[in-house]
């Protein structure tokens, strides 16, 4: 029955069999345009404040190239021997300390809003946060893959502070970088240094006592003539002197016979001086003692002293050899011709920000607000129990008794409707107008994008 009914009338039957019907919603959406724009409006218009108060970021980097050995190094040995990915990682937790990023936030009055309310540590963990060292590689596919450069970067509200900030980061890893090989390469030469004179002391010490060993090897024969010198000559020097006495009784003291005998006398003493010491005594004792034997001189201790004096000479002579290559390796650091750190692109001054990505926001808030104007509408239609159709009426009434009845329009409803339709357009134009204006200003000018679009096309 209710199917002719409608049928008669010419209005749209809902059956259960029928399944979505496209009008039914429409009709929905026509009564509850008042639910649908609102949360639209005010979501989007939330999103949108969002995307335009949200605080720009910046970041400023700057490259530093790994620069190798200007001097071939078969030519001259570098001192140091660490890779560039273990010298870039040492240098970087040199540079992060605390002392030096609080120094830079205090150089350049950073974080000034924020100063008051955060500690000292709190700063050094923004500040750590806002760094950015990235190794750049030559081959990612090689397992072990070769730094060639880095990118430090740093990232700040203010484009300036982060081209400042970066800048001194750069500085103080080229610095860091200088130091360290420098130190090293000084440490180097102190220690091998020490290592020389350490052997040439030793070396010094064995001398000593091989010549020790040497000269009573060489005494006791020496000896030996000596005293047999001094005692066979006594006896003359003694005959001299006797005569000299017996003519100087008879001659004067100008005679050429008391002159040549106090020559003679005069020219054996000083001739036999030395030994007379040694003689004398040694004479005196001779006709009543026999001399002892002279101990012989251990020649498995003086080869002992050789070889070991031979073996430091080798010690010494490497050790001499390293140390000049650790000098020439230090000038080599000192005057940077070895593998250094070099500023391949200084830190400039971003034009855009990296965050927030506003044309993403926008679109986020876009379709937030759809998703809010929608929901606004099935809530409102969940607890509404009106009856508008023929579905809602069959779920309380017998089909027998239900007769269709068209609804009559009056003119303030045609005129509600017409506003409410005239409102809608008045909006969504408001809306796209917002958001060209959103994006002209915020993204990019509209003629340069306008000019890409065509570059595009064309």
């Amino acid at each position: 029955m209710l199917q002719n009914v409608a049928a008669n009338l010419q209005i749209p039957y809902e059956g259960e069999d029928q399944g979505l019907d496209p009008s039914h919603y429409y009709e929905i959406l026509k009564k509850r345009i008042f639910y649908l724009l609102v949360p639209f409006i005010l979501v989007l218009a939330v999103g949108s404040a969002v995307a335009m108060l949200w605080p720009p970021t910046y970041i400023s980097e700057g490259k530093i190239l790994v620069e190798s050995q200007q001097i071939p190094t078969d030519l001259v040995k570098p001192t140091v021997t660490a890779t560039a990915k273990e010298r870039i990682q040492v240098i970087q937790q040199r540079v992060m300390t605390r002392d030096n990023l609080l120094a830079i936030v205090d150089k350049y009055q950073m974080f000034a809003g924020q100063r008051d309310r955060l500690s000292r540590t709190e700063l050094l963990d923004l500040m750590r946060e806002s760094t950015r060292v990235e190794p750049i590689v030559f081959d990612q596919a090689k397992a072990q893959s070769e730094t060639i450069a880095i990118s430090v970067g740093f990232s700040h509200r203010q484009p300036d502070v982060a081209t400042k900030v970066a800048n001194e980061l750069l500085t103080l890893f080229l610095n860091e970088d200088a130091r360290n090989r420098t130190n090293r390469a000084m440490e180097t030469s102190k220690f091998l240094a020490r290592e020389a004179q350490r052997l040439e002391g030793e070396l010094g010490s064995i001398e000593a006592k091989i010549s020790e060993l040497k000269r009573q090897q060489r005494t006791s024969p020496m000896l030996e003539s000596a005293v047999a010198q001094a005692v066979a000559q006594l006896p003359q020097l003694a005959a001299l002197k006797a005569e000299l006495a017996a003519k100087s009784g008879v001659y004067s003291k100008t005679h050429p016979e008391v002159k040549r005998l106090k020559a003679q006398i005069e020219a054996m003493e000083k001739m036999n001086a030395p030994s007379a010491q040694v003689a004398a005594p040694a004479a005196a004792l001779a006709p009543t003692q026999t001399a002892a034997p002279v101990a012989p001189v251990d020649n498995d201790a003086l080869d002992a002293l050789l070889t070991q004096r031979r073996s430091i000479q080798n010690n010494l002579e490497t050790a001499g050899q390293k140390l000049a290559a650790a000098r020439l390796g230090e000038n080599l650091e000192r005057d940077q011709f070895s593998e250094r750190l070099e500023v391949l692109e200084q830190a400039i001054m971003p034009q855009k920000p990296i965050k927030p990505n506003r044309p993403k926001v926008l679109g986020l808030a876009f379709l937030a607000a759809i998703m809010a104007g929608f929901g606004g509408v099935f809530a409102v239609e969940s607890f509404d129990r009106t009856i508008r159709g023929s579905r809602d009426l069959l779920s309380v009434a017998e089909g027998h008794l239900v007769v269709a009845i068209p609804y009559i329009s009056t003119r303030a409803e045609l005129l509600r409707k017409k506003n409410r339709i005239v409102y809608a357009i008045g909006i969504s134009v408001a809306v796209v107008l917002a958001g060209l204006v959103a994006v002209h200003v915020l993204v990019r000018p509209l003629d340069d994008l306008w000019t890409i679009l065509l570059a595009r096309l064309g």
